[in-house]
């Protein structure tokens, strides 16, 4: 076996592949839901919104739920960030 088989992983090669580390998942704080509508029509209607997406997951949520996600996100993300904070400083 040459040195370069080895070197780049060919078969037959004796070398183990590095193993990378788990990814950390992190949970998505739905900070950019926009409203859906079933007809180009009803668009920017307020109430006649039938969902919102998050923009970062591709989440679907109800009118309701879309509704309170938008108004809370700002909250919802100024708690993350204090949290990153708080890690980075252990």
């Amino acid at each position: 076996m040459g040195f370069l088989d080895k070197l780049f992983g060919r078969k037959g090669s004796d070398a183990s592949p590095v193993d990378a580390p788990p990814a950390v998942e992190v949970e998505c704080p739905h900070g950019a839901v926009t409203p859906r509508w079933d007809s180009g029509a009803d668009m920017g209607k307020t109430d006649l919104v039938s969902a919102y997406v998050c923009e970062a997951c591709g989440a679907r949520f109800s009118r309701e739920e879309g509704e309170t996600l938008g108004a809370s996100a700002a909250d919802r993300l100024r708690i993350r960030e204090d949290e990153r904070r708080e890690g980075m400083q252990r």
